[in-house]
């Protein structure tokens, strides 16, 4: 009987622990897969944010192309070497600013006499083509009539016979390439070793779209 008994309590035992699921005589083992975690699902908020804002600085503007000669020879470059890029053409537009000149000149006596007035007053001035003649052209040119006009009027103070007139001038077309998977500095090395044949492309970094 005293076998019988004990025989019974070892097999309700068993039982009970084989119904709430607990290991009896097995070590828990995991392999180096189920191990293995993901390091991006892992990153913190923050990190997160540092690494895309660092991604978002990975592209390069190259232009403004003046002509479409250079735009495409520029575009056919990046397509050989395998840059991923976009093409940008900004219509042309009028630019209207304002010039503060004197002359035309009659003689050259009277060119030379009003030289001489704008060097004594040190006042900077340029020569400057028209179809009338040449003229003295003083200071940058104005982006608004009232100011040159104001200015005209100093100088008039100063017994300058100044004048200013309105004058425009058409800009652009611009043609840009925004390169979008520049990686490393070894492929912007590649942008900026290269000549591009125009005086006004220049390569500047720009936050990718």
């Amino acid at each position: 009987m005293k076998w019988i008994f004990f025989g019974l309590v070892t097999i309700n035992a068993m039982l009970y622990l084989w119904a709430t699921n607990y290991p009896v005589g097995d070590s828990l083992e995991f392999s180096e897969e189920q191990l293995e975690l993901n390091p991006r699902g892992m990153e913190l908020v923050h990190e997160r944010s540092i690494a895309d804002a660092d991604s978002l600085n990975e592209c390069v503007r190259i232009g403004p192309f003046s002509t479409a000669d250079t735009y495409s020879r520029a575009s056919r470059f990046l397509i050989n070497e395998g840059f991923g890029f976009t093409r940008k053409v900004f219509s042309e537009r009028e630019e209207r600013k304002f010039r503060v000149y004197l002359g035309p000149f009659l003689t050259q006596a009277a060119r030379d006499t009003a030289e001489n007035r704008l060097q004594q007053e040190s006042i900077d001035y340029y020569e400057h083509g028209d179809k009338d003649g040449k003229l003295l052209s003083v200071a940058e040119l104005f982006t608004e009539g009232v100011a040159a006009g104001a200015y005209v009027a100093e100088l008039k103070k100063l017994g300058l016979d100044a004048e200013a007139r309105s004058e425009a001038r058409t800009l652009g077309p611009w043609r840009w390439l925004e390169v979008a998977d520049v990686v490393n500095d070894e492929r912007r090395d590649v942008l900026h070793q290269h000549e591009w044949g125009d005086a006004k492309a220049e390569i500047l970094d720009v936050p990718c779209s």
